[in-house]
């Protein structure tokens, strides 16, 4: 490289490289030089064939001495490219924090939902049907009520049902709470002040007693025992059918005849409150849980594990296949009437109501929350009301 070249601009100088060149010429690296804390110091700058120019070099040497008077800022060549790369990476790790709505969906659905939730699948479906359309594109920041509002808007418009709109609702709601905790998403969560459209899933359909004998009998021939005992627990105790499939050994204690219901609050696997609570057991049950818990050695044996060993999340095929030979559910096309295994627990509280048992004796071994939900099952026995007005 040659001798150093002085500029007409103050404190810029370069030397050229015969060996390199640069248009007509040889190339040119620029150098810049300047007093701080009484040293003179002088700093590379770049060459003139990566676009550096004796304005340009001088420019940024006067930015340096500005910060030298004033005492802040970078002061030297090398501080101001240290903090122009921290800048970068800053941006750089905010560009990647502030995800889309999309994203943080699909991290949603693997990272928690997969993880968490037996209806994940229909979270997905959701998720990428309904949703992503809407506002997948949104980054989190800039998601709003009015956004949900539109969601709730094209729903409709497309004629889905309530139920259906109430379930997308929930989902956005959901995955907003979870962008939340991951700190994603900073401030209320969008769909707080959403009014969700009110949903009728009261389920009117229940088990006569005559339909009782069909399917334990059908059960029985066909060697069904899972399904048979699962059911049977469901009509005889109220239990759902998540709480079921979660008991073990040691939940059960046949000699006392109690059932010990335990969970975590809105798992599939124990009392949707989160408070534990027990249940009973009838002569109808005694026989079946002694012989239950009488085989198995461990106390954490699940009585009803899946085919796999592990926690069972669906009563299974067998039901639909009783279903199926039954024809209770042919030609039915409102839900509510439709007989699915929750039926069972629906039957114990129409039958307890049937008898006169006091209503919050029912919440307390349905495990209702509220007293509002037990006097949903006070429907079927609208006939107690006549015979009460008959006795004036």
């Amino acid at each position: 490289m040659g001798k150093f070249v002085l500029t007409k601009y103050t404190g810029v100088r370069y030397r050229e490289d015969a060996n390199k060149r640069h248009g007509l010429g040889p190339d040119k690296y620029f150098f810049l030089r300047y007093y701080r804390g009484g040293k003179q110091h002088q700093e590379g700058v770049g060459w003139a064939s990566a676009g550096w120019s004796p304005a340009k070099a001088h420019k940024l040497r006067s930015e340096i001495t500005a910060n030298i008077k004033v005492g802040s800022g970078p002061q030297s060549l090398a501080e101001m490219r240290e903090h122009k790369a921290t800048e970068q990476k800053v941006l750089a790790d905010a560009k990647e924090a502030r995800k889309t709505f999309s994203s943080a969906g699909d991290i949603y659905i693997t990272d928690y939902s997969f993880e968490n939730k037996k209806t994940w699948k229909h979270d997905r479906a959701r998720l990428n049907l309904h949703l992503k359309p809407v506002f997948g594109h949104v980054y989190l920041g800039d998601l709003d009520h009015n956004h949900v509002e539109e969601l709730k808007r094209i729903l409709k418009g497309k004629g889905l049902a309530r139920a259906t709109i109430v379930q997308c609702l929930a989902l956005t709601r959901q995955i907003c709470n979870y962008a939340i905790r991951q700190k994603w998403l900073s401030g209320v969560n969008p769909v707080k002040d959403v009014k969700f459209p009110k949903v009728n899933n009261q389920r009117l359909r229940y088990c006569l007693p005559d339909e009782e004998i069909k399917f334990f009998k059908m059960a029985i021939d066909r060697g069904y025992t899972d399904c048979h005992d699962i059911c049977l627990i469901s009509l005889y105790t109220g239990m759902r059918m998540g709480e079921i499939f979660a008991l073990t050994r040691q939940d059960v204690d046949p000699v006392e005849l109690v059932i010990t219901i335990k969970g975590v609050a809105g798992a599939d696997d124990g009392p949707k409150s989160g408070k534990s609570r027990v249940a009973y057991i009838n002569k109808s049950l005694a026989a079946m849980f002694t012989a239950r818990v009488g085989g198995l050695t461990e106390a954490e044996a699940l009585l009803f594990p899946s085919p796999s060993g592990g926690l069972r999340k669906e009563i299974g095929e067998n039901f639909a296949t009783l279903m199926k030979h039954l024809e209770w559910n042919k030609g039915v096309t409102d839900r509510r009437l439709r007989f699915c295994a929750h039926c069972f627990r629906h039957t114990f509280a129409s039958r307890l109501v049937a008898k006169g048992v006091a209503l919050p004796v029912v919440q307390k071994l349905m495990g209702h929350a509220t007293i509002q939900t037990t006097m949903r099952y006070t429907h079927t026995h609208d006939d107690q009301c006549r015979s009460a007005v008959d006795l004036l």
